[in-house]
């Protein structure tokens, strides 16, 4: 599994997508839809849930997570979103199914007990107002999950994070778990937003094109912490000079790098 890998290799913490099924379970993907990254496609028992739904104003014609419940999701392999770019990766297509964030909380027990030192979880809840909007809010049982894990508390080594500051503001009355405000690109970074933000969360997720000099200062000066996203192999960006900046951390799809980076650091100031 990737997220064990990433934690093997060094990672602090994994980042999972998280959004919910039709029964209410809170599932680690990215997209709504299914036929992306699961063979979902090839079940002719599924054929008639196939439909057309807007998603950040664009109509797909798909499958879509919350017209499933958990036992159909079991039934599915997943597979790599981008095949011909990670042909590695996609040598592994239909040897996993989907994991349910419950899961991937066990595994980082699992982890950490193995590392010998508190593994992290930043949790990125994806569309929050899609599910809103059908009854099925998905920071509610991702409350509950929070707490009965005792990870609601504000030095738990897990993160709550989304581009939805209204859903963030609602957990922040429940919980003092980290919550990350994350800015998509084109977005504003003012420093009147960043001190709005920083009157509900505790940092702000940047996107890599704003990763410079003077938004993360204005970021730090409004009292947040500051993460960029997402590095990929495939679009390198100098992982070591946003440690320069003194960002506290980075999302990417290859751990492998950002760890080799920050471990030359540590070992250059001791």
């Amino acid at each position: 599994m990737a997220y064990r890998l990433a934690w093997r290799i060094g990672a602090d913490s994994v980042e999972p997508d998280v959004v919910g099924t039709r029964d209410g379970v809170l599932v680690c993907r990215h997209d709504l839809d299914l036929d992306r990254t699961t063979d979902v496609a090839a079940h002719p028992e599924f054929a008639h849930r196939r439909r057309r739904m807007e998603i950040d104003g664009k109509l797909e014609h798909g499958w879509f997570v919350q017209d499933f419940d958990l036992a159909e999701l079991r039934t599915l392999g997943a597979r790599e979103r981008w095949p011909q770019r990670r042909p590695t990766s996609a040598m592994y297509d239909g040897q996993a199914g989907v994991v349910t964030l419950e899961e991937l909380l066990d595994l980082r027990e699992t982890e950490s007990r193995r590392a010998g030192r508190e593994l992290g979880v930043h949790i990125e809840l994806k569309h929050p107002e899609v599910f809103a909007e059908i009854g099925m809010p998905l920071h509610e049982p991702l409350v509950d999950l929070l707490r009965r894990r005792r990870l609601d508390a504000s030095l738990a080594p897990a993160a709550v994070m989304s581009f939805d500051g209204d859903v963030l503001r609602r957990m922040r009355h429940d919980v003092d778990t980290e919550l990350v405000q994350l800015v998509d690109k084109g977005e504003s970074v003012k420093r009147r937003r960043l001190q709005k933000i920083a009157t509900y969360a505790t940092a702000v997720g940047l996107h890599k094109s704003h990763a410079v000099e003077r938004p993360v200062a204005k970021a730090f000066g409004s009292g947040l912490d500051v993460l960029v996203w997402t590095l990929r192999e495939e679009t390198p960006v100098d992982v070591s000079r946003l440690f320069d900046l003194g960002v506290d951390g980075v999302l990417t799809d290859f751990p492998e790098i950002a760890v080799a980076v920050r471990d030359e650091r540590v070992a250059r100031v001791a």
